[in-house]
């Protein structure tokens, strides 16, 4: 145990959905087998307040898993716990070795990368240096790296020189997902990375997470949207008050009467 302290469709329209349905299932299929991260009876608190209860999930290789639910459901509290940053009860495994027996630089080494709700950037440092910060410990292949980062987001590519306190919330939603892959992550922890962005970066990000997955990346999404989190993930977990109210792939849960009332109006 992991225990620490503390319209009509065209026929050819059709033919893509289901084209589209089997690959998705055929990935929840594969997956069984060869999860990068899983958990089972996971539970945290604060003191005497539960924060998680009994959570199990997994994510399967090049897999993106997305955990929804409302603000204070307990994401954020997942996606710190999956990453090393708090103790728990019950266990938690990355690339089949229990988390809290590794330190937070061994998980990063392995390629547990965190992009966290925050952000976290450095306000007074470019674009540029902030990116280099993301491959301190890949020093070898940074400039890979970094025109990589450049490629996926081209706004940051123009802007290397600026200071990432001065960009707008997209832009520096940009850098933080940007600085993440250049620690060449092999399981990404995007806690809600749409939070707050306009309609227009949400497009970009999108593109972006879809290239991140072809790209052999396999992404953990903890996001409010639940809309945002169905066009991209390949499961879904519903976290309400701390445990899993549900779960499925987007075409089961889309059709669920709770989820279409509660999170996707109706």
């Amino acid at each position: 145990m992991g225990t620490t302290e503390g319209s009509t469709d065209s026929s050819a329209d059709r033919t893509d959905a289901a084209s589209s349905k089997t690959v998705s299932e055929g990935r929840a299929s594969d997956s069984e087998g060869t999860a990068v991260l899983s958990a089972s009876d996971l539970s945290v608190s604060y003191g005497k307040v539960a924060a998680l209860r009994g959570i199990s999930l997994q994510v399967g290789t090049e897999e993106i898993a997305s955990v929804i639910g409302p603000n204070g459901a307990g994401k954020s509290t997942l996606a710190n716990t999956i990453s090393g940053f708090l103790g728990y009860e019950g266990s938690v495994r990355y690339r089949g070795a229990e988390v809290a027996d590794r330190t937070v630089n061994a998980l990063v080494s392995d390629g547990l990368i965190h992009c966290t709700e925050t952000r976290d950037l450095f306000g007074y440092m470019s674009v540029e240096d902030n990116l280099r910060l993301g491959a301190y410990r890949r020093g070898e292949d940074a400039g890979d790296r970094l025109e990589y980062a450049y490629d996926l987001f081209p706004a940051l590519a123009e802007r290397t020189d600026q200071h990432a306190r001065t960009m707008s919330g997209g832009e520096q939603q940009m850098l933080a997902i940007g600085r993440s892959l250049m620690g060449d992550p092999e399981l990404l922890v995007l806690d809600e990375p749409t939070l707050g962005l306009a309609s227009v970066i949400l497009e970009d990000i999108s593109e972006a997470i879809e290239e991140i997955r072809d790209d052999g990346v396999t992404v953990l999404l903890c996001e409010q949207n639940v809309t945002f989190a169905m066009n991209h993930a390949d499961r879904i977990y519903l976290l309400e008050n701390g445990e899993i109210a549900r779960q499925g792939t987007p075409d089961d849960l889309s059709g669920d009467e709770y989820i279409r009332e509660s999170y996707l109006g109706g």
